[in-house]
C-alpha cells in the first residue's frame, strides 16, 4: 500500500502559489486571496490542488469569454472558488451522497414543535477512535439520522458505505476490500468520519436459519475498535434495524453508544410532525385531529414522511380521508373507517 499524506496549510499554500506562478502570461487580479483557498482544501492531495489551479483557469477562460472582460485574461478568486467546489478530493466529504440520504426535512420528536433540531444530534469527536451505532425499526430514519450526524461535524473526511451501492454477486473477500480501503482512506485525514449503513446487511445476514458472513463479521470486529495513527481522529456510525442481531453475534460491544430512533408513538407527536411538513391546510390537520383522538400509533417516522408526501398531490376535500387510511393500513387499525 502507498504510504499518503496530505499537504499541510503551509504547504498547500506555497503549492498553490507555484502552480498559479507556472501560469505563465495569464495575469492574476488583484482579488487572489490563496490563503482563503487554503482553508477550503484541508483534505486536497497535491494532485487535486494542481487540477484545481487547472479547473480555476478554465472557468476564467468561460468567464472572460462571456463577459467580454476589458483586463483580458486573468485568474480571479471567483475562478478559484468556483474551482473548490468541482474538485472532489478523495479525501474529502461526501456532501451530496449525504444530502441525498435525506429527502425529507430532519424532524427532532425530542422538541416540543417538532421543526428540525440539529443540535441534539452533535457529535463531538475525542481523539482517536469514537463508534456509535444507530438503531431502530424498519422506516424509522436511522440512515437520516445517521447523515444528519456527520453532517453536524466539521470532518472534512466524510465516506458513506452501503451494501445497496455493491455489485450483485460481490464476493466476501471483495466486500471487505471495499470496506477496508475506505477505512484506510479515513486514517489519511486528521478527522474523518464513516457512514456504515445497515450493518445485518452488510453481514449478509439471513433470518432462515439465521445465515452471516463470518469473514465479514471477523473483519468488523476488528476495524471497528482499530485506532487511526497517532493524532488522528476517526468517528464511525454505524446503522441496524436488527440490534438483537448484533448482540446476538457480539458485535454490540465494540460500540461508544447506541442510539435508538423509536417510532412516531402517540398522536399529539404525529400530528405536530404532520402540521411541521406544512403540507396540510388548518381544516384538513382539524380533521386529522379528530379521527385521530383515541388512536394507537407506532409508524417510523420516515414512513409517516413518505404517507404525507403521497398524498400531497390529491385535491384537499380528499386528502385527509386518504391519508387516515393509509395511516391505517400502515399501523394495523382494524376499524379503519374514515
Amino acid at each position: 500500500m502507498v504510504n499518503i499524506t496530505l499537504p499541510n496549510d503551509e504547504e498547500r499554500l506555497g503549492f498553490l502559489d507555484s502552480r498559479i506562478k507556472r501560469l505563465g502570461d495569464i495575469n492574476v487580479a488583484g482579488d487572489v486571496c490563496l490563503s482563503e483557498i487554503v482553508m477550503k482544501t484541508e483534505n486536497f492531495t497535491e494532485d487535486e490542488l494542481c487540477q484545481l489551479v487547472r479547473e480555476a483557469l478554465h472557468e476564467a477562460i468561460v468567464r472572460t469569454h462571456v463577459t467580454g472582460c476589458p483586463e483580458g485574461l486573468q485568474v480571479s478568486q471567483v475562478d478559484l472558488l468556483a474551482a473548490v467546489k468541482i474538485v472532489q478530493p478523495r479525501f474529502g466529504r461526501q456532501e451530496e451522497v449525504l444530502q441525498q440520504l435525506m429527502p425529507y426535512e430532519y424532524f427532532d420528536r425530542r422538541s416540543n414543535d417538532a421543526v428540525p433540531n440539529q443540535d441534539n444530534l452533535l457529535i463531538t469527536g475525542h481523539p482517536g477512535l469514537s463508534c456509535h451505532l444507530v438503531e431502530g425499526n424498519p422506516k424509522s430514519g436511522i440512515t437520516t439520522v445517521a447523515a444528519q450526524m456527520a453532517l453536524n461535524t466539521d470532518y472534512r473526511f466524510v465516506k458513506y458505505i452501503s451494501s445497496v451501492s455493491w455489485p450483485l454477486g460481490l464476493s466476501d473477500s471483495k466486500k471487505c476490500q471495499r470496506i477496508q480501503d475506505a477505512l484506510e482512506d479515513a486514517y489519511v485525514s486528521r478527522r474523518s468520519c464513516v457512514i456504515i449503513d445497515d450493518l445485518e446487511r452488510i453481514l449478509g445476514y439471513g433470518a432462515l436459519g439465521k445465515r452471516y458472513s463470518n469473514e465479514l463479521l471477523q473483519m468488523l470486529m476488528v476495524l471497528l475498535k482499530k485506532l487511526p495513527p497517532k493524532g488522528h481522529e476517526l468517528l464511525i456510525i454505524c446503522t441496524t434495524n436488527r440490534r438483537d442481531v448484533l448482540q446476538e453475534l457480539g458485535l454490540l460491544s465494540v460500540f461508544t453508544s447506541v442510539r435508538n430512533v423509536p417510532n412516531v408513538s402517540t398522536p399529539k407527536e404525529l400530528l405536530a410532525i404532520v402540521g411541521a411538513s406544512k403540507r396540510f391546510e388548518h381544516e384538513e390537520l382539524l380533521q386529522i385531529e379528530s379521527a385521530m383522538e383515541g388512536r394507537n400509533v407506532s409508524i417510523g417516522i420516515k414512513r409517516l414522511l413518505g404517507l404525507i408526501e403521497w398524498v400531497n398531490p390529491i385535491e384537499p376535500d380528499r386528502r385527509p380521508g386518504k391519508f387516515l387510511r393509509k395511516l391505517g393500513e400502515a399501523m394495523g387499525w382494524v376499524e379503519n373507517k374514515f
